[in-house]
């Protein structure tokens, strides 16, 4: 029960304080997640990119080495699939967690400046015979049926268009750099029906604002107009042919051009591709492997030379650069790591809150205990200079006529009384010390503490022959009465208990004030900075309260110090720490 009353009190804190402190481990939960998440986002989207880029180098040479049957069973061009898939998105099949927005989140091809899927088909010489750089594609129908459609092209490298070449630098810019996606509608366009070749003729372009945040696809965005554009395109190129098409609000009527866009990869960023891969495309029968750029930027390749077929293709390349810190990866970066920071700070926060809760409760009980003991103590005061005084009186009237055991009754009441009131003096003095809050901090001569504290006992000193050292010095900022309370209980201790003929050692410095003393007997230092705990020899001691060194603890932690203790080979160590 003792334990739990009078054990030495920490030093309060707040809320703030508790808080800060429990910050401590989500600030550094928070600091691995997000140093560690970028090394295995790399990795993850380095698998994913790589396994893509062999599926669409795998279904490039099945295509080409098949030849007319694709072609046939789909009936379009192998460049149309090839362009289509420029446009490809690194998904993350769920890894981390799905956001419920889509899991295209870790890359892609389609909207990053510095990702691409470049892919083309060459001949014996190095000649690109097909690729997947950009052109315009329209579907046009004569029909509903199947059969009755035609994939047709325009190819900005076999005509030299300045409208439409800067409508394709524009397109790939809006789309990749300012969040802007097109709409074409196609009014007529020239046609050469031998080759499927086309040139837009009249044609509106709807611009649309939109917002990419982990979109389940390309499609799938919130879009806000900023403006339309009507482009009227004259040739006279040999072969073409004029066709109008059907308004677009009128399904049942033929022709139309139910779609029309530009598919592809950028034209600029092919082009750098494909002269940056010539060598490879000129070395060995098969390679592949993974290049960085040294921007963030890695290229996955696969080629490999192609079986006989009608296209007179000898062989094909497939390369997929992925940016490895797009705007998508790096979005959700920052989302996991903010997460994992906002769930660990609101566990330190209902941490903090449970623990304030407590203290509260604590802090209240111990002022009600202090408030209890102050008023047991002061009001034990009076009774017992009222009884001390009986005593003395008695003790003087009978000190001629009253017999040895009456005299021995009145001085053991007389001692008791006076052990008590020290005991109540020293109990009042422990509470004073913890309730001090403002502190006069300044610099304080430990030496000179020690020295005037030291003088007191300088009789007790000489008549039990004990001999007193004090050695070194030093300055030390803090409260100079609370400090000496520390330094004379520590003293007074020391003297108490110096076994008579020995030596009490008291040295000084900026770290350590520390006081050795010749002890009679090994102590058990267990416990004994608690109030009202003594050691074995001084438990029937009636000079002793068992508070000394609790004053001298609870004094030194008011300046933020701390007293240690320890008995060993009879010699007795009490040490503050600054």
């Amino acid at each position: 029960m003792k334990d739990k009353l009078f054990r030495h009190k920490p030093k309060r804190t707040t809320f703030l304080k508790l808080f800060a402190k429990a910050m401590i481990l989500p600030i550094f939960i928070t600091a691995f997640v997000g140093f560690n998440i970028f090394p295995l986002g790399h990795s993850y989207i380095q698998s994913r990119t790589e396994a893509q880029n062999n599926t669409d180098f795998n279904n490039l040479v099945n295509w080409v080495e098949k030849g007319d049957t694709p072609e046939k069973a789909w009936n379009r061009p192998i460049e149309f699939p090839m362009c289509v898939s420029a446009s490809r998105v690194i998904s993350t099949d769920g890894i981390f967690f799905n956001t419920g927005a889509g899991q295209y989140v870790m890359g892609t091809t389609y909207d990053d400046p510095k990702s691409a899927s470049a892919k083309w088909v060459f001949d014996s010489d190095g000649n690109i015979i097909m690729s997947n750089r950009a052109k315009m594609w329209v579907i046009l129908r004569y029909s509903a049926e199947d059969d009755g459609r035609r994939y047709c092209k325009f190819d900005p490298e076999e005509f030299d268009i300045p409208e439409l070449n800067e409508l394709f630098a524009e397109y790939f810019k809006d789309t990749k750099e300012n969040n802007i996606s097109y709409e074409f509608h196609l009014k007529s366009l020239y046609l050469n029906e031998e080759t499927n070749q086309m040139i837009p003729h009249e044609f509106e372009i709807i611009k649309d604002k939109y917002s990419v945040f982990m979109p389940n696809s390309i499609y799938e965005t919130e879009h806000d107009s900023i403006g339309t554009k009507n482009i009227v395109i004259n040739t006279d190129e040999e072969g073409f042919k004029l066709i109008e098409l059907a308004d677009r609000n009128s399904p049942d009527d033929y022709p139309s051009a139910n779609f029309f866009s530009i598919w592809g990869v950028d034209p600029v960023t092919f082009d750098e591709i494909s002269r940056q891969y010539d060598e490879v495309v000129k070395t060995e029968k098969y390679t592949s492997g993974m290049k960085g750029n040294g921007d963030n930027t890695n290229d996955f390749y696969h080629k490999e030379d192609l079986a006989e077929n009608k296209y007179g293709a000898s062989g094909c390349i497939s390369i997929t650069r992925i940016n490895l810190m797009n705007r998508h990866a790096v979005r959700k970066y920052i989302l996991i790591t903010a997460i994992v920071f906002i769930i660990s700070t609101l566990i330190a926060l209902v941490l903090s809150i449970i623990r304030n809760a407590k203290n509260k409760a604590q802090y209240a009980f111990e002022d009600y205990q202090r408030a209890l003991t102050n008023n047991l103590a002061h009001d034990l005061k009076t009774p017992l200079a009222v009884i001390g005084g009986y005593a003395e009186n008695l003790m003087e009237m009978r000190k001629d006529c009253g017999d040895e055991k009456e005299l021995k009754y009145l001085a053991s009441i007389m001692q008791n009384v006076s052990y008590t009131d020290d005991m109540i003096a020293k109990t009042l003095k422990l509470s004073e010390t913890e309730q001090i809050k403002k502190l006069n901090r300044k610099k304080v001569d430990i030496k000179s503490l020690a020295e005037r504290s030291a003088e007191k006992y300088r009789t007790i000193l000489e008549e039990r022959s004990i001999n007193l050292k004090i050695e070194g010095g030093a300055e030390i900022t803090a409260d100079e009465d609370t400090l000496m309370a520390a330094v004379e209980n520590l003293i007074s201790n020391a003297v108490k208990y110096t076994r008579d003929g020995g030596e009490i050692r008291i040295t000084a410095d900026k770290k350590h004030f520390t006081v050795v003393n010749d002890a009679a007997e090994n102590v058990d230092t267990n416990d004994l900075l608690m109030p009202f705990v003594k050691g074995d020899k001084a438990r029937s001691d009636k000079t002793s309260s068992g508070l000394g060194l609790a004053i001298a603890s609870s004094a030194a932690a008011q300046n933020g110090f701390k007293v240690k203790i320890n008995c060993k080979d009879k010699r007795f160590t009490a040490a503050i720490e600054f």
